[in-house]
């Protein structure tokens, strides 16, 4: 049995935490012995720990999104020392391979190195110069320390790889290396449930993080053109920096007693079971989980043209793929006025994702590259990894 350490950026509910805690509920516990460490304290510390997971919280610096602040230049001085503390627990514990879940920390490959263990990088992140914002490094440099020292770097998707082709510029290396596992829903159809009734009036969900990168306000552009349909109301589900922004813009396009705004909910099976549809407006997006628990939930989906998205959704079938305000409308407009349409669409999506976001499969997938042979010759451990 293989004793592997999982790194989590933190213990919060979202969602590459979700993915972590998915991969932990699913691991073969007869080939591997988790232990699990997160960056701040939360949920998916106690969930680890209700699995019978050893876990604790280790207030690790990140490299990536980190935010600026007095405590984070104090925590990223310290980081040295943190690593040295890590990589003698490893020994202590007889960790054989660490497992990164997420491209914003690089304090566990550095104590993996040390230790001469595998490391292997989760990258749920694209990684794009616009929304990798701050980082310390380029991402160019970034990228290239996480090919040259881990065994493995896995993706959410294949469109979200691409991203980070060009940046290694060392397609050699970058097909060596490169794994694509999707992600999985965290429930089954057994979980599905609806409190819809017979002629009520239609639910539009929109669920994420209230950001720039989610925008959830070209939604509300969309909407604002179809105010002569009555048969509507949309949900956003959320929180975030563009709160205030989307309480203006739903004031402003006249939605204010169509729309409700509530706060982030951490189990959205209820949330899904009171909606008609779902739409995802990210202007970036490496998977998108919240399609595959709504095409779980038997809904249709309406996503922009994003990385993660362009994979899940199968355009005109299980959902549809828009680039902007109008053809968002437009589309929303055919589920809304084609009943029989919209719930055949919900139908083969809920097909689609049972099928291929599988959480017992996919976490094999992890299991399989977690188990392989360390094949550490390759490429020694960079000297810029100490800087």
């Amino acid at each position: 049995m293989k004793r592997v350490l999982f790194l989590g950026h933190s213990g919060l509910a979202g969602g590459a935490e979700y993915c972590l805690d998915t991969t932990l509920r699913f691991l073969d516990r007869n080939r591997l012995e988790p232990f699990a460490l997160f960056g701040t304290e939360g949920p998916m510390v106690a969930s680890a720990r209700s699995l019978e997971i050893p876990a604790a919280v280790v207030p690790f610096s990140w490299w990536l999104l980190y935010e600026r602040s007095g405590w984070d230049w104090r925590n990223r001085l310290r980081s040295p020392w943190r690593v040295a503390w890590l990589a003698r627990w490893i020994r202590e514990k007889g960790i054989q391979a660490v497992y990164t879940n997420t491209a914003c920390l690089d304090e566990g490959m550095r104590a993996a190195r040390a230790c001469g263990i595998p490391h292997i990088t989760h990258i749920h992140e694209v990684l794009q110069d616009a929304f990798m914002q701050p980082r310390r490094y380029p991402l160019e440099k970034i990228v290239a320390l996480y090919y040259r020292n881990s065994e493995a770097v896995i993706y959410e998707s294949r469109a979200a790889a691409e991203t980070a082709r060009p940046l290694l510029n060392n397609d050699v290396l970058f097909d060596q290396k490169t794994h694509v596992v999707s992600n999985s829903s965290r429930f089954s159809r057994n979980d599905v449930f609806s409190t819809r009734k017979p002629g009520e009036i239609k639910t539009i969900l929109w669920m994420g993080r209230f950001s720039e990168r989610k925008n959830p306000l070209l939604l509300v552009e969309a909407l604002a053109t179809l105010k002569s349909r009555t048969d509507w109301r949309v949900r956003f589900v959320g929180e975030g920096p563009l709160e205030g922004a989307l309480r203006q813009a739903i004031r402003a396009n006249g939605l204010e007693s169509r729309s409700e705004i509530v706060p982030f909910q951490e189990d959205v099976k209820p949330v899904l079971a009171a909606g008609d549809l779902l739409v995802l407006t990210s202007r970036e997006e490496s998977f998108g989980l919240v399609l595959v628990e709504a095409g779980m939930f038997g809904l249709p989906v309406v996503a922009t043209w994003a990385e993660g998205p362009t994979e899940i959704v199968r355009d005109g079938e299980t959902g549809f793929l828009v680039d902007d305000a109008p053809s968002l409308a437009a589309r929303l407009n055919q589920l809304l006025e084609e009943e029989v349409f919209r719930k055949e669409m919900g139908w083969k999506n809920q097909q689609r994702v049972a099928e291929l976001y599988d959480p017992a499969r996919n976490t094999a997938k992890i299991t399989e590259i977690l188990t392989q042979p360390p094949d550490l010759s390759d490429e020694p451990p960079t000297d810029s990894l100490r800087n």
